[in-house]
């Protein structure tokens, strides 16, 4: 999997601009607020259908914009695809090969695994950082659980307004076991995703975790669960939640709220025997979130047979230089998009087969391994066409 281009109208603060990426090591290098970052998000926007960093796609619209066009070429094997974005007045369009297209079908096309500074403090922060960290990565790669959490969701968010509405009206409880089950049945196939997803996670996480920390120490991981909370429940999670949601229903309807389920798992991250979050230091917490992140591509690969682009988002620079290159070296088979504020660590690195790229107020420029740089173009005539409804 490549990406081979990528063109951007009224994105952020670039106006029009086309970028040529190289097949390995593409760096963005150049000051804070100038652009580096949005280029990550749109890429990862045009993949995944939501930004990672704008809670409503109005924000990425160029202030005092109405339209917006994100395209890329991508290449799969020997094929060919091109996938765009736009929106105007009129409404908004995703199209796969120029057909109308849904972001799952998208995402199966263009993947990609992105890594910015809040990942660094998966470990540290509350069990809500690690779920949803679970779920997107697991919606990626496997969009049958995208679905289900979906699901899941919306059964949630009705039992607990039901359950706040039994307190002014207590005949309404009759209505709890049809949400109950709802709950049970979606719930218990989202712990046997997660399930499966935790054994993968744990042994690409513990090996890439040796890597990291030079064979000195041990990672694992234990899912934190309150419905399959011994390990006989596991044979049949779903006779397990029922027991324990009717269990917990006093409590639910005394707080409004549903006090079990899979919307409170967690992922305790060991090192050493020691739950990292509580006796890690910060190096160690760090370490750990790297071997989580960077774990993905493993799964990824064996799920789907494919290796996602790698998005690195001001990563490196938070980083001591045996960390910068244990990573690169660990994602060094993949497709990167690196931003920094400074390339030179990069050339220490990989002094050959990098293509560094210059960022200035939403002008990207290219240059080689000398100071010379050259704008890059505003988009290919087919580009420019495809997108004229919109301008």
């Amino acid at each position: 999997m490549k990406v081979r281009s990528l063109t951007m109208r009224h994105y952020r603060n670039y106006t029009d601009q086309t970028v040529v990426f190289d097949e390995g090591v593409n760096i963005f290098s150049g000051e804070n607020a100038q652009g580096k970052t949005n280029l990550i998000e749109a890429l990862f926007f045009l993949s995944r259908g939501y930004s990672h960093r704008a809670v409503r796609k109005q924000e990425i619209i160029t202030f005092d914009e109405s339209d917006m066009y994100v395209s890329a070429e991508v290449t799969r094997g020997d094929v060919r695809h091109n996938i765009r974005y736009k929106t105007d007045q009129s409404g908004k369009e995703l199209t796969l090969d120029q057909k109308k297209a849904k972001h799952s079908q998208v995402s199966r096309t263009f993947p990609v695994i992105l890594f910015e500074p809040d990942d660094l403090h998966i470990i540290k922060a509350g069990p809500e950082r690690r779920r949803r960290f679970i779920d997107e990565e697991l919606s990626e790669a496997i969009p049958a659980y995208r679905k289900v959490l979906k699901q899941y969701r919306r059964a949630l968010k009705q039992r607990n307004a039901l359950l706040k509405a039994i307190r002014q009206d207590a005949t309404l409880t009759v209505m709890l076991d049809g949400w109950d089950e709802q709950l049970v049945a979606l719930g218990s196939k989202l712990i046997s995703y997660r399930l499966a997803y935790l054994k993968r996670l744990n042994t690409a996480a513990k090996k890439i975790h040796r890597i990291l920390s030079g064979e000195r120490e041990e990672l694992s991981l234990m899912y934190q669960n309150n419905v399959i909370d011994r390990p006989a429940y596991q044979r049949d999670i779903e006779k397990a939640f029922a027991e324990k949601i009717a269990e917990s229903r006093e409590t639910d309807l005394e707080k409004g709220t549903s006090v079990t389920g899979p919307h409170l798992d967690d992922i305790v991250v060991m090192i050493g025997g020691r739950e990292a979050r509580r006796f890690g230091s910060q190096g160690q917490q760090r370490t750990a979130a790297i071997a989580l992140k960077l774990s993905q591509i493993d799964i990824y690969e064996a799920l789907t047979g494919e290796l996602p682009i790698v998005l690195l988002d001001d990563i490196l620079s938070e980083l001591d230089e045996s960390r910068q290159r244990n990573i690169l070296k660990l994602i060094d088979r993949n497709q990167s998009v690196i931003t920094c504020t400074n390339a030179d660590f990069m050339r220490r690195h990989h002094p050959e087969g990098i293509a560094v790229f210059t960022v200035h107020n939403g002008v990207i420029s290219q240059g080689g391994k000398g100071d010379q740089t050259e704008e890059l173009p505003s988009g290919t005539e087919d580009e420019k066409e495809d997108s004229q409804d919109i301008n």
